[in-house]
Parts: structure tokens; sequence; C-alpha cells
């Protein structure tokens, strides 16, 4: 297992500093990947909430970074050397080091010159990327002097930029090749972000709930969920045209009330059910089958919130409500809401932002001319457009999608260090 190093000058991962953050995020990619990583830090770094699996070593030594933004240079050979033993002493293991600003911003010159001299030294063979959190300067005239170190690349490095449209202006920053700039974008995990329930990180963890373009979350009562009261079987039914036209789906029921064999089995009858419609048993998650009998009775109320923030479709086809909270909290989590015009109180809540399709309800018996499966195909049909012409949703989608600790490192991160690791057998 390679050992990644994270040098920075930090005295903690306090979140009010968004490169902390950053920091973190990598950590928690590395650990997710069965990565060892080290963070390197100041003596003085002290933080109670750190990723179990990381190991500390503050060991970088802590200097008065002032003057080196204002030139003076009186301290630099004395403070690089100190930085340079600090990094040869503890860092030998390391296999690849991940820095920040380090090479980047002129403050930190005693440890990039302190960098550069462990590199020509015993850190000969640890690789290393070079993150930079700011959009690339023109580049000086060379003169020899130490700060010219803030324009060139230490050996055994690739530099890492976080766009892609930018990256010549940071090579020439650099005055490096493209092909020596890695672009490695900045995770927003909304599971971080909105300190997702653990059981929520469960569930997601073990149905790759971030993945599917078109998310449905349907909180109910085992008791009711079909036509006895919330007609799961015509959301499923939905679910598996907006599968038929190309979308990746799923569709999270937190069900309480399944602890009885009858709920039960009433839940393998809307498996049965969805595999006739061609959903698979992945996609049509019932939170009560996980890690039972702990959930049977239902779930925190905070899962069913997190769930809502997850996912960016609501099918509501009750037959009968009064003032439904679940519909109020999904509109809370930014949904699209699909509500039953055969009951028409939903458009209380709904009104005019809401699609409206009569799904039958106590009051109303609709009739379908050219038959039930042709609306529901129709129903998703409307789905798909809405969700197309949505910018707002869109953009909640891809961020869950795309910009999760877990995609970045895939795409991103974990080649980064696979390539460059793989460097030092050449």
């Amino acid at each position: 297992m390679k050992t990644v190093g994270i040098l920075t000058t930090f005295s903690s991962l306090d979140p009010s500093f968004s490169l902390a953050t950053v920091v973190r995020q990598q950590i928690t990619a590395l650990l997710r990947s069965n990565i060892k990583p080290v963070l390197f830090c100041l003596p003085g770094f002290k933080d109670d909430n750190l990723p179990e699996g990381l190991e500390v070593r503050n060991v970088i030594p802590q200097f008065l970074l002032e003057p080196y933004s204002h030139g003076n240079l009186d301290n630099l050979e004395t403070e690089s050397d100190k930085a340079k033993e600090a990094m040869e002493e503890n860092m030998q293991d390391i296999d690849v080091c991940l820095t920040h600003d380090i090479i980047f911003i002129n403050s930190y010159l005693p440890y990039n010159i302190g960098m550069r001299k462990a590199i020509d030294g015993k850190l000969d063979k640890v690789r290393w990327l070079h993150w930079m959190h700011s959009g690339p300067s023109i580049r000086p005239q060379m003169d020899g002097s130490p700060y010219d170190m803030l324009y060139t690349l230490p050996k055994n490095s690739k530099l890492v930029y976080m766009n892609y449209t930018d990256v010549i202006r940071a090579a020439e920053m650099y005055g490096i090749f493209p092909k020596d700039v890695r672009t490695i974008f900045n995770p927003m995990d909304i599971r971080d972000l909105y300190n997702f329930h653990p059981f929520t990180r469960e569930l997601i963890d073990a149905n790759d709930l971030m993945k599917p373009e078109l998310l449905c979350v349907y909180p109910l009562s085992t008791t009711r969920m079909d036509q006895a009261g919330k007609q799961l079987s015509k959301v499923i039914w939905i679910m598996s045209y907006l599968k038929k036209k190309g979308y990746s789906i799923a569709l999270v029921v937190p069900n309480a009330h399944a602890n009885a064999q009858r709920e039960k089995d009433a839940i393998e009858k809307m498996y049965e059910f969805a595999y006739s419609k061609g959903i698979e048993r992945r996609e049509l998650i019932f939170t009560s089958f996980h890690s039972p009998p702990k959930h049977e009775p239902g779930v925190p109320h905070e899962v069913v919130r997190d769930l809502f923030l997850l996912g960016n479709l609501f099918i509501f086809p009750s037959v009968s409500e009064n003032c439904p909270l679940v519909l109020l909290e999904a509109m809370a989590g930014k949904n699209i809401l699909v509500l039953n015009q055969s009951f028409p109180a939903m458009k209380d809540f709904g009104q005019e932002n809401a699609l409206y399709f009569r799904f039958g309800s106590l009051v109303d018996d609709p009739q379908y001319p050219l038959g039930l499966e042709k609306y529901m195909e129709d129903v998703a049909t409307l789905i798909i457009s809405e969700y197309n012409n949505n910018k707002a949703i869109r953009a909640q989608t891809k961020l869950r999608r795309e910009f999760n600790v877990d995609n970045i490192a895939t795409r991103q991160l974990l080649p980064a260090i696979a390539e460059i690791y793989a460097e030092r057998a050449l």
C-alpha cells in the first residue's frame, strides 16, 4: 500500500479555512481508497476531530513568514535548512507527497527551498504533486533570485491546477509543458456539506446513491404503501420508464412499520412488481432491509432530511392527505414535484410549482383512453422534460454525481498519484 504525505503549514483543520477543507477531503479520499495518509503540519497542530486512520506528524518547523512577503531574506538560509532537515528526517517513508501552495506563495519560500534541498538529498525517491490554489500570474524574467523558486517546478514533480481551462496559463507561469500539469477539481461532497447522518452515509455507500441521475425518495408507512394509500407501485412504474428512456435511476423508500411478516411479504411483492417493469433490486431500496431488524420501525428523521437533499425527484400519487409533511420536506430539499391531480388539496401546497397527473384518489377514479401503461410513459416523458429544462436541479445533480469525494478521487486524484508513483521505477 502506498503511503501518501500531505505537506502543510497548518495548525488545525479548521473548516473556516477553505484549504483545510480541501485537505480533509483528500484525507477522506485516501482512506476510502485504502491508502495510508500522513499529514505533515506545525508543532502546535491541534484538532480533536481527525479522521480515523490518519497519521499526524507535527514536525514542520514554524517560522515568521511575513518578512518573506516583503522581500526580507535575512533568515532564508537558516530556515530553509531547518525545513530540509525536518523533511529529510520525517518523510523518507513517503511514496508520494501532496503540497498545497508551498511552491506558489512567496511567504512559504523557506519551505519551498527546504523541500528542494531535501529532494536533492535524502528525499530523492519521493514523488510530488504541487497544488496551486489561486490563478496563475505572468512569469517574470528569471534573475537568479530565491524568488525564482515561485516560478519553477521542483524535480520529481507535477503541478496540479484545479480547472482545465487555465492549464496552459499555469504551465506558462512555471515554464513547463501542459503535460506536466494535472487537473484535479476541488470536491464538494454533499454528505460533508450537510453533515449527513451516519446511517444515511451507510445507505449511500451500500447502494451507490451518488451515481443515479434521477434519484426519487418516497418516505411512507409500509402498512399503507400501495393501493391502500401511497400507491408506491405507480412510482415504481414511472421510474421504470425513466430508466427505459436512458436515465440511471434509484428509488429510495424510507419505510416505517415494517417489522411484521405481512409487511415484509408486501415489500417482496413490490420487488417482484419492480422486476417485472425492468427495475433491478439494487435500484429499489427499502431502508427496513438495511441491517435488519434495526431500521424496521423506521429511520431517524435526519435521514429523511438527508435523502431529500440527496435526491432530485419526488413522485407523490397518494390517494388522500391532509397537510402532508413529506411533501413540504421534499420541497425543502429542492426536488422536482410530481403530485396527484386526482386529490385537489395537493394544489394548496405545490400550486404552480409542481407537475400534476391523475393518479386516482378517494375522490377521483380517472379513466385512461390509451391505457394506464401509455399514461405512465407520458408522465415519465414530461418529468424528463422538466428535468432537462431545470438548470438548478441539473446543477445540483451534477454536484452530487461528479464532485463527490469518491468521483474526484477515482477520476482525477488517484490516477495522478498512481502515475507519478509509477515514475519511481523508470
